[in-house]
């Protein structure tokens, strides 16, 4: 069995694999890891191999000595990936990137793709059916736009996401919250439309946290992952441990 970990600025999810079958997920805030983690090594004792997606940094050393002696894979460009980067220095492209595009030459080979990832921020990565990875955008998430008109202004309340999407607001609050989801919305149908002049018949796949807040529309119109990432870091792991 193989563990992957995708340790997020606010979030750690924990997959386990038997080769490529999802066996069992946990998704927890970062804060209460290692009980999840003792959890998994009582419960899967034949883990044999890990990978991690960090993007926070904060508890990686204690992290590898809680897997003791289970090896472990740190994610990056320097590995063997089932894609080429125009990224430069490649070293510069985010771990979690690396997976959702190694994710995409799994689950949809030979095709166009575009992957948006929604977490603390946004990102959208571009692979051609050749497998070149043509770079992408990184914005502002749900949360830290949230955050940013609070710090940056004197009187706006900081607010919790709502899970209702507003067309429009009538009181501060309710307008906040109809900038944050519009502003998002259109952002992903722009940067859809602008990639599709580019690249013919392009996949679109949505991944992360915060995808479940988009509409119904949007969301019908491209293909919806809740595991992608992790199934692209179960895919590096293999393609290095066996090469």
């Amino acid at each position: 069995m193989q563990l992957t970990i995708d340790l997020g600025n606010t979030k750690i999810k924990f997959v386990i694999f038997n080769a490529a079958h999802l066996i069992a997920s946990f998704s927890v805030p970062v804060d209460e890891w290692i009980d999840t983690l003792k959890q998994i090594r009582k419960q899967y004792p034949t883990i044999n191999n890990s990978i991690i997606s960090d993007v926070n940094g904060s508890i990686t050393k204690e992290l590898v000595e809680a897997l003791n002696p289970i090896p472990v894979l740190f994610c990056t460009s320097a590995l063997k990936l089932p894609f080429k980067t125009s990224y430069n220095p490649s070293n510069q492209l985010g771990a979690d990137r690396i997976a959702l595009l190694a994710a995409c030459t799994l689950e949809y080979p030979d095709q166009n793709a575009l992957v948006i990832d929604l977490g603390s921020c946004i990102t959208y990565d571009v692979i051609d059916r050749e497998k070149m990875h043509h770079g992408g955008a990184i914005s502002p998430g749900f949360g830290m736009r949230y955050k940013a008109m609070h710090a940056f202004s004197g009187r706006l309340p900081l607010l919790d996401s709502t899970s209702d999407p507003l067309l429009f607001g009538t009181a501060t609050e309710s307008a906040m919250h109809a900038g944050v989801f519009q502003g998002i919305f259109a952002e992903i149908r722009g940067v859809i439309r602008l990639y599709e002049q580019k690249f013919d018949f392009l996949t679109v796949i949505l991944t992360g946290g915060d995808a479940e807040r988009l509409p119904k529309p949007l969301k019908n119109s491209i293909f919806a992952h809740s595991n992608f990432l992790a199934k692209g870091l179960n895919f590096i792991l293999a393609s290095n441990i066996n090469s």
